[in-house]
């Protein structure tokens, strides 16, 4: 066994009704999303878990009953594994950040076969604390007291092969549509007082949302929108319902939706985006609705993927002999 390994992390999700409310309670559990005194946190967050899971259920059971990001993750870390380089002085892993194998499931297991050192790969293209802050913290609370060194790698939503992959997949979504189209770039919103905090997850989604928009053919407009918004506090503007609502009385007939926060497919792309918004879309008079499609396990991704590992550890002299 190796002293290095490689740890894919995704958000995880449910695989069955029985892990919907425990799902829930777990996100509300961690104060990046529920910011309330600490001893407030486990009650409030158990009162919203419940409340919540009957309506969360009824959108799960629309997609299949359950979510498909963990198995999309574990194919994805599977295929990566294949792409990297050989030989690699490394183990390659995969955990959850809500739901199991948690973090400090993973870890905690490496540690036992003798990992040293970890490599922390999050899935989500653009850092945000609530997210790909909150799995690197989570991480370190469990290393620390193991006595693993941990490193995190960094997003990739401005790296130029995936750009290309997006760019391709609009290309794709455009060729079918009808006259007049129009591009909506949309990311999954963050609470403002994040944001007033310093979190600089607008100000890159907004560039890769112009990286793109300056790839469109001649004539195909965009604009940028947030989706998922919990509770009534402000969140990052324009929501996606009101700029769907708003392209609709412009008169917009044909939209390509390009979601850019996800790695997988997950609630948010085939309910949240593909049920809801293009329901919405249709009320609002867009006739022609396209959604390009997550990453996922395209091949350009998972390259680009394994290449990012790769000129890590290359780096770091990780590379060893097959023997």
């Amino acid at each position: 066994m190796s002293e290095r390994a490689l740890l894919v992390v995704n958000m995880g999700g449910p695989e069955r009704a029985a892990d919907i409310e425990p799902f829930l309670l777990a996100i509300f559990r961690d104060p990046a999303i529920l910011p309330v005194p600490r001893l407030l946190r486990p009650l409030l967050a158990r009162l919203i878990a419940r409340r919540r899971a009957p309506k969360v259920a009824q959108r799960y059971d629309q997609i299949g009953g359950a979510s498909p990001l963990p198995d999309l993750t574990r194919r994805l870390v599977a295929r990566v594994t294949e792409a990297l380089e050989a030989p690699a002085s490394m183990v390659v892993s995969h955990a959850f950040r809500y739901t199991s194998p948690t973090l400090e499931q993973a870890l905690v297991d490496l540690h036992h076969d003798g990992v040293r050192r970890v490599r922390l790969l999050p899935l989500f293209p653009h850092y945000t604390d609530a997210m790909a802050g909150s799995v690197e913290r989570e991480a370190r609370r469990v290393a620390e007291p193991l006595g693993l060194t941990l490193e995190c790698l960094g997003p990739f939503g401005q790296r130029p092969d995936v750009l290309a992959l997006w760019q391709a997949g609009i290309r794709q979504a455009l060729a079918t549509v009808g006259q007049g189209p129009r591009v909506l770039f949309v990311a999954h919103g963050i609470p403002m007082r994040n944001v007033r905090r310093g979190d600089p997850y607008p100000e890159r989604v907004a560039a890769t949302a112009r990286a793109l928009g300056a790839e469109l053919p001649a004539g195909v407009t965009w604009s940028l929108a947030y989706q998922s918004r919990m509770g009534k506090a402000e969140w990052t503007r324009p929501y996606l319902v009101d700029e769907i609502t708003r392209l609709g009385r412009e008169g917009v007939n044909s939209l390509t939706l390009v979601p850019l926060s996800f790695a997988s497919e997950n609630l948010e792309t085939r309910y949240e985006l593909d049920i809801e918004v293009a329901g919405l879309a249709k009320k609002s008079g867009i006739s022609s609705f396209k959604r390009v499609p997550a990453p996922g396990c395209h091949p350009d991704f998972i390259g680009e993927l394994a290449r990012q590992v790769d000129d890590q550890v290359q780096a770091a002299g990780w590379r060893v002999n097959a023997d």
